[in-house]
């Protein structure tokens, strides 16, 4: 067998390993939470008027809210990201827009009624302009739902210490479904729940919530031993309520 086949079986075999000993402990897996931002987004789509405009900010090649859609009224889905070429591959929306959240979004004033995020804001440089810039455009009462992977994480301490070119191909080695996927610089300006919240609160948003999650599983499974060792930690940090070291958060918030 060729090397790069024996590094798979491997890692594979250190995945198997990881989530049959997660079964057996009853490891928290960090899946329920982003399952619970799904419904909670499909839910405020479903809430929408006929005609409502929804931002998919970071909307890339596809919309994660595709199927939500299809039990919503007929809405303006507008697909946001900064990459053409990504945007270019979406024919889930109705509309894409080439723009930096963090300088501009090309809406009028007090336009869209509902902004969404998932796994975007942990890439912007300028989280301040970026959530005024939301604020700008949405209407009185429209709603923003956002997840953010948080800077505290050990994965986000990971990206911000180790040099991103070499983690993201070590990352590609080891979780070969990570390509297309995870391939954007990271940032994590203001990315964690108090600085996130203070954030939104100072744009003007009111009804500010921030919950969390601290599981972060799969980003070490594919090494047995560390699995151990960073499930036993993100088991100590969310029993103490360590809200700073949280892996995940959900941002929710009313203009």
């Amino acid at each position: 067998m060729p090397l790069s086949g024996l590094i798979g079986s491997f890692f594979a075999a250190n995945r198997r390993a990881s989530r049959r000993v997660a079964v057996a402990l009853r490891i928290p897996s960090d899946k329920p939470f982003w399952q619970a931002f799904e419904r909670a987004a499909g839910q405020r789509l479903r809430d929408l008027p006929p005609g409502a405009t929804v931002l998919d900010l970071g909307g890339g090649r596809r919309c994660v809210y595709a199927g939500a859609l299809e039990s919503a009224a007929p809405l303006r889905m507008v697909a946001v990201d900064v990459a053409p070429g990504e945007l270019a591959l979406n024919t889930d929306v109705s509309e894409t827009r080439v723009a930096n959240v963090a300088e501009q979004l090309p809406f009028e004033d007090a336009s869209v009624d509902l902004v969404l995020s998932r796994a975007l804001l942990e890439h912007i440089d300028g989280i301040p302009a970026a959530v005024a810039n939301m604020a700008r455009v949405m209407r009185p009462g429209a709603r923003t739902l956002h997840f953010v992977p948080c800077r505290y994480s050990l994965f986000g301490l990971a990206a911000r210490l180790v040099p991103f070119g070499p983690l993201l191909a070590l990352l590609h080695k080891v979780k070969p479904e990570t390509r297309g996927q995870v391939e954007f610089e990271v940032f994590y300006d203001h990315c964690h729940p108090d600085a996130m919240g203070n954030v939104f609160k100072q744009a003007g948003f009111r009804e500010v919530s921030v919950s969390v999650c601290w599981a972060q599983p799969g980003y070490f499974e594919s090494v047995f031993p560390l699995f151990l060792v960073t499930s036993a930690y993100e088991r100590l940090v969310a029993r103490l309520g360590i809200r700073r070291l949280a892996a995940y958060m959900i941002v929710s918030a009313v203009r």
